[in-house]
């Protein structure tokens, strides 16, 4: 019986986990926006977000099984979305600016320059 309720406790956990990345995720507006620095489109949903190259078509998934550290974030007067990616070995943040419906993008990479672009809502 204390290992049922031990495996029922750890399930419970895992699943309360699973729920509170989704509602982080879940926090950034819906939608697409044009990375034009490195023609790209990162489109985000309530289940992750993700980067489509549009000179190669190849697509990039984050979601709360690949990454690590997600995490409300704030910069600033802006909240957002950070999390980090131990496969790419980058951290990305992304803050919404309400009034005019961009995305801020920051990626910090180890030993390199931070990246960071404003995109715009793809039509």
């Amino acid at each position: 019986m204390k290992r049922f309720a031990l495996v029922l406790v750890l399930l419970l956990a895992v699943g309360a986990v699973q729920l509170f990345a989704q509602d982080v995720f879940g926090s950034l507006p819906t939608g697409s926006w044009n990375d034009t620095n490195y023609n790209g489109t990162w489109t985000i949903a309530a289940t992750g977000i993700s980067i489509r190259c549009n000179a190669t078509g190849t697509v990039t998934n984050f979601t709360t099984s690949n990454v690590q550290e997600l995490s409300a974030s704030r910069s600033g007067g802006a909240v957002g979305v950070t999390f980090r990616s131990q496969t790419h070995g980058k951290t990305y943040s992304f803050f919404p600016n309400v009034a005019d419906g961009s995305m801020r993008l920051i990626i910090d990479r180890p030993n390199e320059e931070q990246y960071v672009v404003t995109m715009r809502r793809a039509q």
